[in-house]
């Protein structure tokens, strides 16, 4: 792979990592104001949660 490839390749995987970060982020906001609960994975397992308040995750 050409020295070029390589550079729009990491923008590529930058830019997606950056839109599931965003994306993940919307949906616990989403889940916080109705209530609902996100589903993840935890050692292998799905499990549901209630997100952590925006202000507790930050001081976390």
């Amino acid at each position: 792979m050409s020295p070029d490839q390589q550079k729009e390749l990491k923008k590529l995987k930058d830019g997606a990592t950056a839109a599931l970060t965003r994306a993940a982020q919307r949906a616990r906001e989403l889940a916080r104001q109705t209530g609902t609960k996100i589903v993840l994975t935890r050692d292998g397992k799905l499990v549901k949660e209630t997100p952590a308040d925006e202000k507790k995750s930050e001081s976390a």
